[in-house]
């Protein structure tokens, strides 16, 4: 069994701007960028925080923060794309949010035990209406799950390092070439699946 000290927290937004350590270009289909953006962006919902891990069967979604219907050029664009839930890609749709790579989450929203979220600014305010943050059924889950993972935190640690670490399947980008190239090569040696050959993979975060 076992007992966390120090439990990481599930719905802490990022304190800085997301810095993206990928660069593939060239594929004709943004789907083809699914494997890319998983690792880039920790297996989870960029706008929920929501986790493959707790919802593994859930459709994933790639969002983009620039829709196509507004610019057709950027469709394929990586640095244009994101990885989202379902549910809070149904719900931007083609409405813009703050850039995750220009604008720390962490200042703009604060997730109360309550599941409810805070907004803290102009930004959170936008994306907490656009996505629909605390609609009840965000609200239910996110206290849901907080209450879960306390209850591991206490008394049983190989179940809280499941739910709170990495998927098992890591997609190993160095075997993937993209059509034009890659800008950001040096992020390979930093994706997850590098990180777990090494050793070096964190069991929570």
């Amino acid at each position: 069994m076992g007992r966390v000290n120090e439990p990481v927290q599930p719905y802490a937004y990022p304190s800085r701007p997301h810095q993206r350590r990928h660069g593939p270009a060239g594929y004709s289909t943004y789907e083809s960028y699914r494997p890319w953006l998983e690792d880039e962006f920790y297996f989870r919902c960029i706008y929920c925080l929501n986790r493959k891990a707790w919802s593994p069967t859930n459709i994933w979604a790639i969002d983009h923060l620039i829709s196509p219907e507004e610019a057709t050029d950027l469709k394929c664009e990586y640095d244009n794309s994101v990885f989202a839930c379902q549910f809070c890609n149904q719900q931007k749709l083609t409405n813009r949010v703050p850039d995750p790579c220009r604008v720390a989450y962490g200042n703009c929203l604060r997730v109360e035990t309550s599941g409810e979220i805070i907004a803290l600014n102009a930004h959170g305010k936008r994306l907490v209406s656009v996505i629909r943050l605390n609609h009840p059924r965000f609200i239910q889950e996110r206290r849901k799950t907080m209450r879960l993972l306390r209850v591991l935190a206490e008394h049983d640690l190989v179940e809280h390092q499941r739910m709170m670490g990495f998927p098992v399947d890591l997609p190993d980008l160095s075997i993937r070439n993209p059509p034009r190239g890659n800008r950001r090569p040096e992020g390979i040696s930093k994706s997850w699946h590098v990180r777990k050959m090494l050793g070096d993979l964190p069991s929570v975060y």
